[in-house]
């Protein structure tokens, strides 16, 4: 029951980042305009938006490969979480631009 339980939170929240990474793409190249008022801000925020493209759909099935292997089931579960960040933190900085 309680590997069910994970399987669940882990497949809604994979599912969730991967239907946002269209929007933390659009918020990204849009935040971008603000290069000249914050280039700090928007250094940070071009290193989340080029990850949330590329990094968290391959954590994400990484992580879901791991996870039918017994030896790597932890680094699965610890990769599938770590897959979610990029997208929410590239759309809550450049919101706050």
């Amino acid at each position: 029951m309680r590997d069910e339980t994970k399987n669940t939170a882990l497949a809604w929240t994979t599912a969730l980042a991967l239907a946002l990474v269209p929007v933390a793409f659009v918020f990204g190249a849009l935040g971008g305009m603000a290069e000249q008022v914050h280039p700090e801000a928007v250094a940070v925020l071009k290193v989340f938006w080029l990850a949330s493209w590329t990094a968290t759909p391959l954590l994400a099935l990484a992580g879901w490969l791991f996870r039918r292997r017994p030896a790597l089931a932890g680094a699965g579960r610890w990769t599938g979480w770590i897959a979610v960040v990029p997208v929410p933190v590239t759309i809550l900085l450049a919101s706050r631009l």
